[in-house]
């Protein structure tokens, strides 16, 4: 079978996962490579617009990233198959969150900041995170993952997933789906975002939802920027100083930092470069995973 790819990288790798298969690159690939190949693993998805229609063969799209929010479906012809690369990085970004977590109740970057203003603020309380109640919304990969990490913390967890159902191994005190959110905001000492970007899920943290939580909540939002209201979030941030947000995903991307509100002007707020995701390794292990994924989707044979 051929395979095509956006990417020109770690090969190499996709190659020994798949070793009955020819795969070639974009860069690498003549028309008739093209034309024929079943398959296509992408990457940034920009760089395969004006390669899908010239795809007659096309039969399965396998992302390199956890999301597919990136995807125009708009251009996929009728009858491809979509795949994400779920639960390829899902360690990483819940350590990430892990750590955005630690950060805001120990009030890290605020007392880096006063030592680096030649104060000294060692008498300042922080929190512990034993016997706090986290509320994870979305329970996939990560949110099990970090599920996982904070009871062994001695943190109570309830989740929030689509079936209100679940059966895995770990703890957890109540699970419920987006119908009981709202009840279980109020409940949460910490609040963590683990969901796809979905038509859905796109503004699902507004306002309304943010005035449900406790005032000295922590929020981490490490899935997408835009399943929370940016306006909604500066405002209720800067309305309510002891809530913190830890944030690792945002609404816009491009050259530097730029939001519609200053968020880095903000001491309750915690920035982080939607870097979760990105640790030593990581391009080579999201390669090996997309070509397993690609492997099991039985389009051999």
């Amino acid at each position: 079978m051929k395979i095509l790819t956006s990417f020109c990288e770690r090969l190499e790798i996709l190659r020994e996962t798949l070793p009955e298969d020819e795969i070639r690159c974009i860069k690498e690939a003549d028309e008739g490579f093209v034309e024929s190949a079943r398959v296509l693993i992408v990457f940034h998805f920009r760089d395969v617009k004006d390669v899908i229609p010239r795809m007659k063969n096309l039969r399965l799209i396998q992302t390199l990233t956890a999301g597919t929010d990136h995807i125009d479906f708009s251009i996929i012809p009728e009858g491809v198959n979509v795949r994400s690369n779920a639960g390829a990085n899902a360690r990483a970004v819940a350590e990430h969150g892990l750590a955005l977590l630690l950060s805001a109740i120990k009030k890290i970057p605020w007392r880096d900041r006063e030592m680096r203003n030649a104060k000294f603020p060692q008498l300042l309380e922080s929190r512990l995170l034993r016997g706090k109640k986290a509320l994870i919304i979305g329970f996939g990969h990560i949110g099990r993952e970090l599920g996982s990490m904070l009871s062994c913390l001695g943190v109570r967890v309830s989740a929030i997933n689509r079936s209100g159902r679940y059966g895995g191994d770990v703890p957890i005190e109540r699970i419920g789906t987006i119908q009981n959110m709202d009840e279980m905001l109020g409940e949460a000492d910490i609040v963590v975002i683990t969901l796809p970007l979905a038509p859905e899920t796109k503004g699902l943290i507004d306002r309304k939802r943010l005035k449900l939580m406790r005032t000295d909540a922590v929020l981490i939002n490490i899935s997408r920027g835009k399943i929370i209201v940016e306006k909604d979030l500066y405002e209720h941030l800067k309305e309510n100083p002891e809530f913190t947000a830890a944030i690792d995903v945002w609404w816009r991307y491009g050259k530097g930092f730029g939001q519609d509100y200053p968020f880095e002007e903000l001491e309750n707020m915690i920035l982080s470069p939607h870097c979760a995701g990105t640790y030593d390794g990581w391009f080579k292990e999201m390669v090996k995973s997309a070509g397993e994924k690609v492997r099991d989707a039985l389009f051999h044979g």
